[in-house]
């Protein structure tokens, strides 16, 4: 959510730049992991105005829906 919000963008725009449903954005942002081909993984960071680096600790830093 930070990395979108930084970017300036609604949870309905990243989902329609990357051709999925707002609601998948909506559980990555609560906890969920994106399970993309690379070719997505790429074009999210082109939308969040990011490295991939940065994007994979605004995964990592918060708490996932998935830990036991």
């Amino acid at each position: 959510m930070t990395l979108r919000k930084r970017a300036g963008l609604t949870q309905r725009q990243v989902a329609q730049a990357l051709d999925i449903r707002e609601q998948t954005v909506s559980a990555w942002e609560r906890g969920g992991i994106p399970h993309l081909p690379p070719s997505k993984i790429k074009r999210m960071c082109e939308i969040y105005q990011c490295t991939i680096d940065e994007l994979i600790e605004a995964f990592e830093a918060r708490p996932s829906a998935y830990s036991g």
